[in-house]
């Protein structure tokens, strides 16, 4: 046996611990159903925050209580401000806010294989029906991509609502045949169409981040990674006057090197795109933010080419083993320097106070 070495290159970067935390305080019942257990989305609207979880069809406003706290919380129903039909949770994954005071809001837009029930057999072994395995559940709920306007409610707040004078909520047209116009566009599309008969959780197509920038619309994938490249599609998405988000013919897909992960969220910050990154599957692994400069004037070279672009790595993320998976981030408003909110699903016991319905999130500096 030859004398153990130490491999300096083959060490993953120290991850950027929190410098604090804020504090979200809830109303409701803490139990397993609570979106505080598994917030995927979250946007800062001066101090007001708005967070999503990824079961349901809502949306989360919470303000400004006390330094580090933010509560007094008020649920939005997104089926009734959409007027959607009522047909299983929409999976929101990513909250975006416009300057021109719009809440985006998108679903995962992903297919999901339902949990197999297990029966025993004779033996004493678990069986599995494989038919019922393989029936991939309808993505119709889930490929809402919308629009908001904000205005101020009678409570003095800022609150999403259907309508604000000639401003209009709307969302992409839902279709039975591949549950949105914009979904027929990934499934038509050379790399994504083969994803989208794939479960999310198991590489297939998944949007887990959106940004919006002077009318630019960008949707981070989670999944699919394809040849180690995570993927950011741009539509073309055209408001009409009845709120109505018309998808054009051509979808550009970025290519975007993030060390073999998916992309988890999004966020403009001034030129640039900020890339929260993690694993494409439901396992514990790396998890890193980017930032790539200039985005808002790099624009896409056309639907026919698929541009290839390294974002420079900033941090790595704490992980911890079954817990506290990133998935939601935002600036944090007010005080000295940029400060990152870093969001999590499946938040570790710590984080979590039970009896007053709060959940804690982390505060990272985005200087080292």
């Amino acid at each position: 046996m030859l004398p153990r070495q130490s491999f300096t290159a083959d060490r993953l970067p120290a991850p950027r611990a929190a410098v604090g935390h804020i504090r979200l305080e809830f109303r409701g019942a803490a139990d397993d159903d609570h979106p505080m257990h598994d917030l995927s989305g979250a946007a800062f609207v001066g101090t007001t925050l708005f967070v999503a979880g990824d079961e349901g069809a809502r949306l989360e406003r919470l303000v400004p209580t006390a330094p580090g706290v933010w509560g007094e919380h008020r649920a939005f129903d997104l089926v009734a401000l959409l007027g959607l039909e009522d047909e299983g949770e929409i999976d929101v994954e990513g909250l975006a806010y416009a300057e021109d005071d719009w809440l985006w809001v998108t679903g995962s837009h992903a297919r999901t294989r339902p949990k197999p029930k297990r029966r025993e057999g004779e033996d004493g072994a678990p069986r599995i029906d494989v038919a019922k395995m393989a029936n991939l559940k309808d993505t119709r709920a889930r490929c809402v991509l919308a629009r908001l306007p904000l205005a101020v409610g009678a409570d003095g707040r800022v609150e999403p609502v259907a309508r604000d004078g000639k401003r209009r909520a709307g969302h992409v047209k839902l279709t039975k045949a591949h549950g949105s116009r914009l979904a027929r566009l990934f499934a038509e599309h050379p790399l994504t169409g083969p994803f989208t008969q794939i479960a999310a959780k198991e590489g297939g197509l998944d949007i887990e981040g959106i940004a919006v920038a002077g009318g630019r619309v960008a949707l981070g994938m989670r999944g699919p990674v394809i040849a180690d490249f995570a993927l950011i599609a741009e539509p073309n998405i055209v408001p009409k006057k009845r709120g109505r988000l018309h998808v054009t013919p051509g979808l550009s897909i970025r290519l975007v090197d993030l060390h073999g992960m998916g992309i988890r969220d999004l966020k403009v910050d001034g030129d640039d795109l900020v890339i929260l990154a993690g694993p494409t599957q439901a396992i514990d692994g790396r998890c890193a933010v980017f930032r790539w400069e200039g985005w808002r004037h790099d624009l896409p070279a056309d639907a026919e080419e698929a541009v290839v672009h390294r974002p420079r790595h900033l941090f790595d993320l704490p992980v911890r083993m079954g817990v506290d998976r990133p998935e939601a981030i935002d600036w944090l408003p007010g005080g000295a320097g940029r400060r990152l909110v870093v969001l999590h699903d499946g938040p570790c016991p710590d984080r979590v106070d039970a009896n007053r319905c709060a959940v804690t999130g982390d505060v990272i500096a985005l200087a080292g």
